[in-house]
């Protein structure tokens, strides 16, 4: 992938990323900021309801109280002692035509007050107001009843006030601090945005590189087999009198490339289901001891023809499910490679165990051995650990990986380790039941 495509696609990933951060932060922003307004403003507003309760219910009903001697003269201390907010709680009275009529009970607060009007409209409703630019009421209009019980207010209009300069002082601070919460968590979404847009771009750079390599190495491996065949065929055509046995090495070597090639499409094509998913599998509960020797015995003349030993180790008979098909191409490319890196008089083995509630199939060999540290990259596609020497031998690098994935199919796991004191093992662990085995992990995963 170019840079200029690379750094296009990881903009587009920072802006979705970013937009997504934003809108998410100012929605909780907005939603915090509207509940907490509600939440302030409830008290207030129950204040008003029940104060218009009670002015509709009318004056309260004088009933003496005996007080212990002395108890009026402290609570007139106590009253002159408190202190109180000039404008709290206030009830405006207002006649049918707007004219305020306790103007002697508001007494220095008419001064400020005298500002309001009536709007008969907006009677029942609970509306905040500003009283000359510096007090904050919330107000309620009261329509009281001529029939009310408290003369001075029946048949008017009563405003009652509270006074919240507490709460929008309170609010301002909440929203200088919601403010700068939100400037800090922006500037957060643009570094998480940032990660994460890098992070998304990971792996596809790497899909990308893989597949890369891929198609050039795909590329690579086909052109030489059919540079080969097309220079003999070319060969053959300069000379059309000859007889077949004057060019039979000719002939050989296109085979053998023509060969070469036919396996290699194979193979790519088994790595283009693998990577499509689209293999039909076909597992069966399979009897490993038949299985095993049906799998090996064609292999052993093989090895005898090129002067190495091909022994199956007896193996104690269980049932396991697999795709027969799938599991003896695993085997091919296991035995197929121990043969090619054996050199002569050196002997393989194959063998099958039971292993609590897995198997695993072990093919050790006494060749060259592997490096430890190509252990890991040896299950790469088109990765050789001696170029020249796979030349040779007819590999192509991608037996391995086919192997890989097989095992995979079947939810097991294959290693290589060392077959002392020379050599190299492969083993491959399975699953008895393939099926059951997901199933439980995925059980396992739900429990979690």
């Amino acid at each position: 992938m170019s840079n200029k495509v690379n750094r296009a696609q990881r903009r587009r990933l920072f802006l979705s990323s970013f937009i997504g951060f934003t809108i998410i932060f100012i929605l909780l922003g907005v939603i915090v900021f509207v509940l907490f307004r509600r939440a302030i403003l409830t008290s207030t507003d129950q204040a008003l309801q029940v104060e218009r309760s009670t002015r509709l219910a009318g004056p309260p009903k004088k009933q003496r109280i005996q007080r212990p001697f002395g108890q009026a003269t402290r609570d007139l201390q106590r009253g002159q002692q408190q202190t109180t907010h000039p404008f709290m709680t206030t009830t405006v009275v207002f006649n049918q035509n707007g004219k305020i009529l306790n103007r002697a009970q508001l007494g220095s607060r008419y001064d400020t007050l005298k500002t309001l009007t009536l709007n008969k409209s907006e009677t029942g409703k609970i509306r905040s107001v500003v009283v000359n630019g510096k007090y904050n009421f919330r107000t309620l209009l009261v329509k009281i009843p001529k029939d009310n019980g408290d003369k001075t207010v029946a048949g008017r209009y009563l405003m009652i006030l509270e006074n919240i300069d507490p709460q929008k002082a309170a609010m301002s601070s909440f929203t200088r601090v919601m403010l700068m919460t939100m400037g800090v968590f922006w500037l957060l979404s643009i570094l998480m945005s940032v990660w994460m847009s890098r992070l998304t771009m990971r792996p596809i750079l790497r899909s990308w590189e893989r597949q890369t390599e891929f198609v050039g190495n795909a590329a690579h491996e086909l052109r030489t087999p059919l540079t080969i065949i097309q220079n003999k065929l070319e060969l053959l055509l300069t000379k059309p009198n000859d007889k077949i046995i004057d060019q039979a090495e000719n002939i050989a070597i296109a085979n053998s490339e023509s060969q070469r090639l036919q396996k290699l499409t194979h193979d790519l094509l088994a790595l283009a289901r693998s990577d499509s998913n689209t293999l039909q599998t076909n597992f069966e509960v399979t009897h490993l001891a038949r299985f095993m020797t049906d799998t090996v015995e064609p292999y052993t003349d093989i090895a005898a023809s090129q002067g190495k030993t091909l022994s199956l180790t007896p193996v104690t008979d269980f049932k396991a499910t697999l795709d027969q098909n799938l599991i003896h191409q695993l085997m091919n490319i296991l035995i197929d490679n121990a043969l090619k890196y054996s050199p002569r008089g050196r002997e393989i083995t194959v063998s099958a165990r039971l292993v609590g509630r897995k198997w695993q199939l072990i093919v050790a060999d006494q060749g060259i051995g592997i490096q430890t540290g190509d252990r890991q990259r040896i299950f790469d596609r088109f990765y050789r650990v001696d170029t020249s020497r796979s030349r040779q031998t007819g590999g192509n690098g991608l037996g391995l990986s086919i192997a890989q994935w097989i095992v995979s199919l079947h939810h097991g796991t294959i290693v290589a380790k060392d077959h002392l004191p020379q050599g190299t093992q492969f083993v491959a662990t399975f699953p008895l039941n393939p099926s059951a085995s997901l199933t439980g992990r995925r059980d396992k995963k739900k429990a979690k």
